[in-house]
């Protein structure tokens, strides 16, 4: 017999609810299959910055489940007077106020966490030169040295964190898995969803334009939330950027499009793009699209999933400034898992031929699917639909 005696599924989350994650999250598959729904959201106290940046009152959807707290003994009082066992859904960061609450859920049911986002990352190396700039700007040196040790201490503490189910996507999500303690649930990312959904989608090949996959640079809400500064600075980013796009699509006699990251929002910003930009259309632009071009969003494995050629792009900016530095390794590092070239924006006039940037490596884009994107063996279903389905067999509901 269960110890379950309803169907109850909370989420834990500390970024709003926006109508965008409403979907991601599967909660109408929730509800489909008769579970009551709730959403604790803890971003109001945990990121009170990054809360008032984004509005996050105004950005939270309109769902009756959905509660907002605004101190973390609110949130412990609640979680420890719920009266029936929980099926908890933890997508909290390991701060110690988001431990605290963990620990407080974990009392109450079980955790069930969702590894839904892998994409390749190069080793963490700190090289001389970024001793050398450390060492001239006190400030930043301060910045990196508090953002260092909090990482360490998450780091440390999600090495203790053993939920009850992991629902993996490949098997870079599943490194690491060593407890007994832990149900492995075979899925895929929620963007591959979108191919389940749309089993019958067909490319359209007469559009001839180029996809820039835009990740708001500039001006991306994380920033705020992490504390750190941007990799890039809009007054340098954006021309370099616009010119780049521009000399690619005269090359390759293309036009130009630009797919906005689902965070973005250039309707009031000065400094953006001189290009069309498309919001919400991401996954139809790469399917339409002759060539992709991005520095590492993840939203490249559509491109690769559908065999696209993608050439990866940098700046001067982001290639020799500290700030960009990190992010350039990422781009290096994600162009080489893919067996793809980067190109420096500041000296695309230099190009003559584009033919080695658009060539496609068809087994390192399968490793990559494999290794990122969907477990070997995993149904082809809705990925809530899958952790559903485990849960309820599972837990005899």
């Amino acid at each position: 017999m269960s110890l379950y005696n309803q169907k109850q599924v909370i989420y834990l989350i500390s970024s709003p609810l926006s109508e965008r994650d409403f979907n991601r999250f599967g909660i109408k598959n929730w509800i489909n299959k008769s579970w009551k729904v709730n959403v604790f959201d803890f971003t109001f106290f945990l990121f009170p910055k990054f809360w008032k940046f984004i509005n996050g009152d105004k950005l939270s959807c309109n769902f009756e489940g959905l509660k907002i707290f605004h101190n973390v003994h609110e949130a412990v009082d609640v979680l420890r007077s719920l009266e029936n066992k929980v099926v908890f859904i933890d997508f909290l960061g390991f701060s110690a106020a988001e431990m605290q609450i963990r620990k407080a859920a974990k009392r109450t049911g079980v955790l069930i966490r969702v590894l839904s986002g892998s994409f390749p990352e190069p080793e963490n190396k700190i090289y001389i030169f970024d001793i050398f700039d450390l060492i001239k700007n006190p400030i930043l040196f301060l910045e990196k040295l508090f953002f260092f040790t909090q990482k360490k201490f998450e780091q440390i503490r999600a090495k203790k964190t053993i939920p009850d189910f992991l629902v993996v996507n490949g098997t870079k999500s599943m490194a690491g898995i060593k407890s007994k303690k832990t149900s492995v649930i075979k899925a895929h990312s929620f963007d591959y969803d979108f191919f389940i959904k749309k089993k019958n989608f067909k490319l359209n090949k007469k559009r001839k334009f180029l996809v820039f996959l835009d990740e708001d640079g500039p001006y991306h809400s994380d920033f705020i939330r992490l504390g750190i500064r941007p990799f890039v600075t809009a007054e340098k980013y954006f021309p370099v950027i616009d010119l780049g796009l521009s000399e690619i699509a005269k090359s390759l006699k293309l036009n130009i499009k630009i797919a906005a990251h689902p965070r973005s929002n250039y309707n009031f910003k000065q400094i953006k793009y001189k290009h069309s930009i498309i919001e919400n259309k991401t996954f139809e632009l790469i399917r339409d699209a002759d060539v992709v071009v991005a520095h590492m969003s993840t939203s490249i494995q559509w491109a690769v999933i559908m065999k696209k050629p993608i050439i990866f792009v940098t700046t001067d900016e982001i290639q020799n400034t500290f700030y960009g530095r990190s992010y350039a390794k990422h781009i290096n590092h994600f162009a080489t898992t893919l067996g793809s070239k980067v190109v420096n924006f500041n000296n695309v006039s230099s190009i003559t031929s584009w033919k080695d940037y658009l060539s496609i490596n068809k087994k390192k884009y399968k490793k990559y699917v494999e290794t990122y994107v969907k477990s070997k063996g995993s149904p082809e279903k809705l990925v809530w639909d899958i952790v559903i389905e485990y849960i309820e067999k599972d837990l005899l509901l």
